[in-house]
């Protein structure tokens, strides 16, 4: 193909070639385009000046490169519309100008540009979303943390209180309106752990446990609790488990249990004659639970709502009933993770029943179960000192309700500082510690605690947070600070039983004690030592009493005479309870005289 030709392709693609002819100076080669305008191309195109400077340089060394292309520019034609140009330099045996319409080119740059522009936005925008987002349930999580921390707080003085008040003798009368306000009290707290369990599976903060459990027993635990209910409503509850189904599985009890209390709550709750039924099967690799009741039944077009959050079946149903329309999204939640579904039939004036199912493994029949917490009972048995720090008053008085009947020893603080100097200066088996406190919060002084005893090279003693916050990162917090175990207000009195006889120490040995007397002293000592036995049951009437000088009186005895018949440790016994006579320390006193009963029944002279 020949030059011309060439340059004519050129101009057919588009392309005004240009010769350079000197420096400034260039030729039309080949046809021209129609939007090349006549005359000089430097005035014609007033972008080139710029671009021709560099042209220049790489004309004279173009150093290997093919070409130098110039950056897009616009420029109006003679009815003032908008061209697009661009303008590449090529060096060879002929050093060219090539002049290129890019109106298209152009476009789609601008729209490329626009698009990342956009983009950009966008992502600002979710960016800024998604930080108002976090900001939204960090404060969501901050209001129910605090809302449960208010509400448990007063409600475990109520509940609490109303336990101890139904252990006492009370008339017909008063016991049912003891049985009326824990119920009040009971339904209070239910609507909380409602809210703050949907608030959890709502933020994905759930995980389910894998252990090994009796599915019968799970079952066999939700109907007893909701028998009581059931029978005062003259209602029958019957269960059939399918035959030979595994009596083993692998899952998590606890969520299982909550669904199911959940559905034979609303049954009962709903149904005013007849019965209320439980059914188990299993269905190839699920297992299928119904919960079936008599009750009014539900309309078909409102089936497809009841597991949708803070919904029921009829707008009346919250006046009649009560309750928050979270149970059954709860428990559709729970069955999800459980990898199952749940959904319902109903008839209306014949009843309804809820169907759900869950993926379990059958567990190892053969895996004996884990052995049962030591009952609070054995708790009677055990002598100990606990520490008590708690800013509310109505708290403190309630634990020494619940420890009334035990031989524990109780010495109260009402914040962490002064929870921190009682510890290191007494010895203590156990420690119940509120979280927010004023002063030194709760945590800060469990680290406190810690140092002090890391220092000393003693053991850990066992702390309990006992705190009405509720959230799972309340309990780690409790766990990171250093406390044995998390306790969540309203709290049972039973359940702290069971809780501080579980991580109680070991009781002391009662192994003997030898004590070398003196030859000279040996036909007085037993006397001696009768007479402290005697001072045993003298210093314990006269606590009682809250006589401080019969105490202070026997205490200085003590301590005066101990070292003298070969007891140094009567002395230091002696010396401790002259000292808290005189302090009134009833907690210090009492153990004291523990000590000393331990040490006389069991010494051994030689």
């Amino acid at each position: 193909m020949s030059p011309s030709a060439q340059f004519d392709l050129f101009a057919a693609l588009g392309y005004a070639v240009l010769e350079r002819t000197g420096e400034g100076t260039f030729r039309a080669l080949g046809s021209a385009p129609r939007w090349l305008p006549d005359g000089d191309v430097t005035d014609a195109f007033p972008f080139l000046e710029l671009f021709l400077q560099d042209a220049e340089e790489y004309w004279a060394y173009p150093g290997g490169r093919p070409r130098l292309s110039s950056d897009l520019w616009t420029q109006a034609d003679d009815s003032g519309r908008e061209l697009h140009f661009r303008a590449v330099a090529v060096a060879g045996v002929r050093n060219l100008l090539l002049i290129e319409r890019v109106d298209s080119r152009f476009n789609q740059a601008q729209a490329f540009v626009q698009y990342a522009h956009e983009a950009k936005l966008a992502e600002e925008q979710i960016a800024k979303l998604s930080r108002e987002l976090a900001r939204a349930t960090e404060a969501k999580s901050e209001f129910l943390a605090r809302m449960s921390h208010e509400i448990r707080t007063p409600l475990n003085s109520l509940l609490g209180m109303a336990e101890l008040l139904s252990e006492t003798e009370l008339t017909a009368e008063q016991r049912e309106y003891v049985r009326i306000f824990q119920r009040a009290g009971g339904n209070l707290l239910n609507v909380i752990n409602d809210i703050l369990d949907f608030s959890k599976v709502e933020a994905g903060q759930i995980q389910l446990e894998c252990i090994g459990f009796q599915l019968a027993e799970v079952v066999g635990e939700a109907i007893e609790i909701i028998a009581v209910r059931a029978r005062a409503k003259g209602l029958e509850v019957h269960c059939a488990i399918q035959p030979g189904l595994a009596a083993r599985w692998m899952g998590d009890p606890g969520r299982l249990r909550q669904i199911l209390l959940n559905l034979l709550g609303n049954a009962v709750k709903f149904t005013e004659r007849g019965a209320i039924r439980v059914s188990v099967e299993q269905l190839a690799d699920e297992l299928h639970f119904a919960v079936g009741d008599t009750g009014p039944g539900i309309p078909a077009d409102r089936i497809s709502t009841i597991f949708e959050s803070f919904t029921q079946a009829d707008a009346s149903t919250t006046r009649k009933y009560g309750g928050t329309g979270l149970g059954l999204a709860i428990s559709k939640r729970f069955v999800e993770l459980m990898g199952g579904r749940i959904w319902a039939d109903s008839t209306l004036g014949a009843g309804s029943t809820i169907h759900f199912t869950v993926r379990m493994t059958v567990g190892d029949a053969n895996v004996p179960e884990a052995a049962e917490d030591a009952p609070a009972a054995e708790l009677s048995k055990l002598a100990l000192r606990i520490l008590l720090a708690d800013d509310s008053a109505d708290n403190r008085f309630l634990i020494r309700g619940y420890l009334k009947a035990t031989a524990c020893v109780i010495d109260e603080v009402e914040n962490g500082v002064d929870a921190v100097e009682r510890f290191q200066q007494a010895v203590y088996d156990l420690i119940l510690m509120d979280a927010e406190m004023p002063v030194m919060d709760g945590y800060a002084a469990v680290r406190a605690i810690r140092e002090h005893e890391n220092k000393r090279g003693a053991p850990a003693t066992p702390v309990l947070a006992l705190t009405a916050h509720a959230f799972e990162e309340a309990r780690e917090r409790s766990l990171a600070a250093g406390c044995t175990d998390h306790l969540t207000k309203p709290i049972a009195k039973a359940a702290l039983l069971a809780a501080i006889a579980r991580h109680a120490p070991e009781p002391r040995s009662e192994a003997p004690v030898p004590v070398i007397v003196e030859d000279w002293l040996k036909p007085v000592v037993p006397g001696y030592l009768e007479k402290r036995r005697h001072d045993v049951s003298a210093l314990e009437t006269a606590l009682e009493q809250r006589d401080f000088a019969t105490i202070q009186t026997l205490g200085h005895q003590m301590a005066g005479s101990g070292a003298g018949y070969g007891f140094a440790e009567i002395t230091t016994i002696g010396a401790v309870l002259e000292e808290s006579a005189l302090t009134a320390d009833n907690g210090r006193i009492r153990r004291a005289i523990g000590d000393l009963d331990r040490l006389l029944k069991n010494v051994v002279t030689r």
